[in-house]
Order: C-alpha cells, then sequence, then structure tokens
C-alpha cells in the first residue's frame, strides 16, 4: 500500500489532541479521544496489512508481529531505559519500586490490566505514574497477537465473507460491552482499560479498509471535513466527567473513518509539512510527552505557566529526538527518501533481547522493594510507612465483599464503620479490646462514602451502600455492640469534592436529591449518629489531623537531603482552624443525643503541634491515613470504649 499522508497528517491531530490535554491546556478537555483516532488508524493499517498479503498468499503470523515489534518496540525500550536511569538517581524506594512494576508490565505489554487494577485514568493519582499512558500500547499489542490468528481461523472455516461478518459482529459485542459497561454504576474503569471493550475502535478501522468507497471530489472533501470537525468537537466538547469511552466514542471513531474513507492526497489539513511533520513523529512524541506531563507534578511545577510550556516544548523535541535516532533506526522505511535519510542499522534480535533484559530488571527493582540500599537507611525507613497499611483490609467492603452484619456484629465486641479512615485505624481498636482477638472487632468501611443516612455520590454510589448498614446498626433492638464511627470528615465538609454528593429521603430516592451544603451535612450527620444511638452507644472519631503534603515521601525526601532532618508536624492551630466547624457539630451530636466523641488531640498533638512523624518514622501513609505504626498511638484513645460500656 503507498504511503497515506493523509493518515499520517491525521496522526498529527490524534497527537496533539493527547498533549494539549494531558497538558490542561484550557480548551482541549476532550483531548483523550486522540487515543481513539490512534485505535482506529492502527486497525485500518493492520487489516490493510493482512488481507493483502492473503490476497497475494504471503501472509505469515511471524513476520506481521515482527513487523509489529520495530515499529513499538525500541523507542518504548528506550523511554524505559531512560526513566531507569532518572528513578535510579532520584526516586524513593517506593517510587521506584512502584516504577519496576511498571516498566515490566509496559515491555511486556499487559500495563492496561495492572492500571486497571490500581485507580481510573482520568484519576488525581494517575498524575504520578511515568507510565500510564502505554495502557494504549498495551491494548494495541493485545490486538496485535489476537487479530491475525482470529481472520486466519475463521478465513479458513467460513471464507473471506465470512470473515467480514464475523468481525462485524466482534465489533458490535464489543460495542455494546463497551457502552454497558462504561456507565459509572457498572465497571468504567475496566471499560476504559481493557481490550474487549476497545477492540471495536480497531475493528471500525479494519471494516473502513474492508469496505472502500470512490466517491467524487466534492464529496471527498466533505466527508473529510465532517470527519475532522467531529474529531475537534470531541476534543473542544468533552471532559473527564463523560462516561469514557461509551456511545460517545462513535464521535471520533466515526470522524476518523471518514476521514480515511475520504482518502483526500492534497488535503491542506493533514497533507501540509506541518501536519505531516508531526505526523511522523507522533509515535514518540506520544511516548515521551506523558513523563514530562508526570515530572511537573514530581517537581511541584505544574502551576508554572513556563514551565509547564517548556515541558510541552520538551516533549516534542525529545520526541523528536527519540524517532530520528531510534525509531526510525528500526522500522522499515515507508519510502526510499526517507530510507536515504535514516538508514536502518539496528536489527531486531538486540532489541529485543534488550527489552527482555528491562523487563527483568523492573520486576527486580520491584521484588527488591526499590533498592533502598541506594540511599541512607533514614530514607527507607520514612518512604516505607507508605506501605504500613492494614494488613487485614476490610471485612465489610460495599457491595464486593459482602458480610452478614447482621449476624456478625452480635457475635463482635465493637463494630468499626466508616471509609478508608476507619481502615487505617481499626487494628488499633484491634489492639485496645481487652484479652480480644481479631475476631471482636468488625469491620465495614465503605471507601469515599461519608457514614451519612441518606446520602448520595455523584455516579449513584453510597446511597444504597450506607443505608444497608446503617439501617442493620440502628433497627436490631437487641444489639448493644458499640459502634465507633471513623471518616475522612474534612474531606465531605469542606474539601474539593464536595459538590460530587447531595442529600436524598432515603423513603422516597426517585425523588430529586438537594445539593449539598454544610449545614445539610451537619443536620444529616446529626440525625444518622442520633438515629444508632437510640439502640447502642456511639463513639465518634473527632478529625485525624491531616496533612497537605505526602507524610512519608515528604520525610523521606528531606532525608535524602540530611539524614538527621527533624520529624514533620503542624500546628494545632492549624489543626482547629481546618476542623472547627466539625468539632462543633460533633459537639453538638454529643448534647443532643449522647454521642461519645474521642479526640485524638491529646494522643496525636502534644505541646501544641500534631505529629506527622515520631523519632523518624511517619504516622502516616500518605497524606491523612494513617499508618499500622501511627495508629498504635491512639490505642489509649479507644481503650476508653470499653472502659465506659
Amino acid at each position: 500500500m503507498n504511503f497515506r499522508n493523509d493518515i499520517n497528517g491525521l496522526r498529527a491531530f490524534a497527537v496533539l489532541a493527547v498533549v494539549l490535554f494531558h497538558f490542561d491546556v484550557p480548551g482541549f478537555k476532550g483531548g483523550f479521544l486522540g487515543v481513539d483516532v490512534f485505535f482506529v488508524i492502527s486497525g485500518y493499517l493492520m487489516t490493510s496489512i493482512i488481507f493483502r498479503r492473503l490476497t497475494k498468499g504471503r501472509f505469515s503470523v511471524i513476520e506481521f508481529y515482527a513487523d509489529r515489534a520495530r515499529r513499538i518496540i525500541p523507542a518504548l525500550a528506550f523511554l524505559c531505559f531512560a526513566l531507569v536511569v532518572l528513578g535510579w538517581l532520584v526516586f524513593l524506594p517506593s517510587e521506584f519500586r512502584a516504577f519496576g512494576k511498571a516498566a515490566a508490565s509496559s515491555l511486556g505489554f499487559f500495563s492496561n490490566i495492572v492500571y486497571w487494577r490500581e485507580a481510573g485514568y482520568f484519576d488525581v493519582r494517575s498524575h504520578l505514574k511515568w507510565l500510564l499512558h502505554t495502557w494504549s500500547l498495551s491494548v494495541e499489542w493485545q490486538f496485535y497477537l489476537l487479530y491475525p490468528l482470529g481472520i486466519l481461523l475463521v478465513r479458513k472455516l467460513f471464507g473471506r465473507r465470512g470473515t467480514v461478518i464475523a468481525l462485524i459482529g466482534v465489533a458490535l459485542v464489543s460495542l455494546g460491552a463497551c457502552v454497558y459497561l462504561s456507565d459509572p454504576t457498572k465497571w468504567p474503569t475496566a471499560a476504559f482499560f481493557l481490550l474487549p471493550t476497545r477492540a471495536w475502535e480497531m475493528i471500525a478501522g479494519g471494516l473502513v479498509y474492508l469496505f472502500p468507497v470512490t466517491p467524487r471530489r466534492l464529496v471527498r472533501r466533505t466527508m473529510e471535513f465532517a470527519g475532522l470537525a467531529m474529531i475537534v468537537y470531541g476534543t473542544l466538547t468533552f471532559n473527564e466527567n463523560n462516561a469514557w469511552p461509551g456511545y460517545l466514542a462513535l464521535v471520533p471513531v466515526l470522524g476518523t473513518a471518514l476521514v480515511i474513507l475520504a482518502a483526500r492526497k492534497h488535503s491542506i489539513f493533514t497533507c501540509n509539512p506541518l501536519a505531516q511533520f508531526i505526523g511522523k513523529i507522533s509515535y514518540s512524541v506520544y511516548l515521551w510527552h506523558w513523563p514530562f506531563v508526570v515530572a511537573l507534578t514530581y517537581f511541584d511545577k505544574e502551576g508554572s505557566l513556563p514551565w509547564r510550556v517548556s515541558a510541552i516544548a520538551g516533549g516534542f523535541v525529545i520526541g523528536y529526538l527519540s524517532y530520528a535516532l531510534v525509531e526510525s533506526k528500526t522500522r522499515k522505511p515507508s519510502h526510499n527518501e526517507e530510507m536515504r535519510a535514516f538508514p536502518k542499522f539496528i536489527t531486531l534480535r538486540p532489541v529485543l533481547v534488550f527489552t527482555l533484559l528491562l523487563a527483568i530488571g523492573g520486576g527486580s527493582i520491584y521484588a527488591s522493594q526499590g533498592v533502598p540500599n541506594r540511599f541512607d537507611r533514614s530514607v527507607f525507613i520514612a518512604d516505607s510507612e507508605t506501605y504500613d497499611t492494614n494488613p487485614h483490609r476490610t471485612k465489610c467492603h460495599m457491595m464486593i465483599d459482602p458480610c452478614d452484619v447482621a449476624s456478625k456484629q452480635k457475635d463482635s465486641r465493637v463494630v468499626v464503620l466508616g471509609d478508608s479512615h476507619a481502615e487505617a485505624v481499626a487494628e488499633a481498636v484491634v489492639d485496645a479490646v481487652p484479652n480480644g482477638k481479631p475476631d471482636d472487632v468488625l469491620l465495614i468501611t465503605i471507601e469515599g462514602c461519608p457514614t451519612i443516612y441518606g446520602i448520595r455520590r455523584g455516579n449513584g454510589d453510597c446511597f444504597d451502600q450506607d443505608r444497608k448498614y446503617i439501617d442493620i446498626l440502628s433497627r436490631d433492638q437487641t444489639a448493644k455492640t458499640p459502634v465507633i464511627i471513623a471518616n475522612h470528615w474534612s474531606q465531605y465538609w469542606s474539601g474539593p469534592s464536595t459538590e460530587d454528593y447531595s442529600f436524598v429521603d432515603p423513603e422516597r430516592p426517585a425523588q430529586t436529591p438537594t445539593p449539598f451544603s454544610t449545614e445539610s451535612y451537619r443536620e444529616h450527620l446529626l440525625s444518622t449518629v442520633c438515629r444508632i444511638s437510640k439502640i447502642r452507644p456511639v463513639y465518634l472519631v473527632e478529625p485525624i489531623p491531616e496533612f497537605d503534603f505526602n507524610v512519608p515521601l515528604m520525610l523521606a525526601r528531606e532525608k535524602m537531603k540530611n539524614p538527621h532532618a527533624p520529624d514533620l508536624s503542624i500546628t494545632l492551630s492549624d489543626y482547629v482552624e481546618r476542623n472547627g466547624g466539625l468539632l462543633q457539630a460533633m459537639r453538638q451530636a454529643h448534647d443532643q443525643c449522647g454521642i461519645h466523641l474521642l479526640d485524638p488531640r491529646p494522643y496525636l498533638c502534644p505541646d501544641g503541634k500534631c505529629m506527622g512523624s515520631h523519632d523518624g518514622r511517619p504516622l502516616y501513609s500518605d497524606f491523612h491515613h494513617m499508618s499500622e505504626y501511627g495508629n498504635r498511638f491512639l490505642v489509649p484513645m479507644f481503650r476508653r470504649v470499653f472502659e465506659q460500656s
């Protein structure tokens, strides 16, 4: 197939959309759809290669895989190697450990599965994952492995016509699964990251090849303009709150299909010199731009416009160098001019060996806990608190791991109820039970959900789960087991996500919800805890001190500079200023219905300062979750529950 300048120019649109979105350039909130454009292009090109070679009787699966490896692996391996060097010099052990896992999974082309199990693509935490963007390469590679084998099998059984029908059927099933699972109440993260819900986009590109059209010039112009308009429209109007990919992904997929079908060889949009240049280096730019995005966050420069502009330029400059020095040296030249400009001299075999060694190295970094002996032991002690979290995790976790609360709470000596903050202090409660054992504490956590009767998160979470457990704990007249409620109170009172919450009448959940306000939150908090307190003793854990920085990472970085760096803390006045309204609401609950208050300040805030670390060891595993070391400071506080019961 002759080189398609229009497709090369279309890559420029795709990579620019992605880059501008990732760097948070105003107006490009939907730029993530550039990946969908790449998927369609990839499906078109792969289908054309397979069917053209099958028609000529010289298709080889091994040769197909080798061509794809030449196209993808060298530049990816070069990126991973450069980041390994950076990580060795800069990353803390926990960060280097996470990177090792990411590098191994990226080079093994299963990083999409790893990221699916960790967090959503649009989550804030994702901006510290140096290889997050390789998820799309993993999806494509998995498609490359299965696609030719499936075509060969079906073609042998049912011929070309049957193969085309099968591809249409698979695409429809994949699209249906994509739309269904993208619903926020289903499995949106799986729909985003996994091949079964993305395959239809690449098959759509294949169907464009299998159903070519030859319209007249005016019609081709109209098709191209309409297709580009759809891509630009989505880039400018879609945003992270859309259920993605879902049915909205049809916009960039159909738009890309129209541009490819139009096949305009001299388009002013896709065939101009700038679009051709950016399209040529688009893969390397895609690889390199994201580490610059992460670097802005990692080095706390994301709020600086000059740094952001420099990072965008850096992504393109390093992307070009990657293309010129690595990518173009191993891929097959598309025409003679390019072959003369960049003579191929790197064969595939040493690249694969190098890549295998890198993948093994990434796994070794992960297994060795990030090679902690690179630094003073004080760095490792501080940094390792990141992993010092509840070893037993949750006993009753939303609807994922349900348990019989009604019966288990009768056999328990105390119920710990709340969100992830409850999970973070639960083992301290276990230690506080006189002559106790782990089963004496029933832990019920609903992460990201305040323990409020009738509250709903934007995507539908919290309401049913809260109602289920609060109903059980407030209706059984025979149960007198005390309940300890711990929440990330400030997050729900005045945090940035308060607009995601609303209040619903539990008796009439279909009615229009009431928007969130601190007054409504206070009223519902009082009614919830007072409801439970009619049946059993209720203990509210007052707000745990929290920090504006990741405590173990901050302390570890300070220890990198100076192993004798002082401990971290905030002033008690900062704590009171942040939580004053909440403390007043909790005191009101105490006065109104006899709620017991558990105040962590005497244990965490001696001498007017709230400890972030003690003797060089953090009390937290992040910004505000207590570590297993830190929560032991609260064991005396929780003993009060059993002294009074």
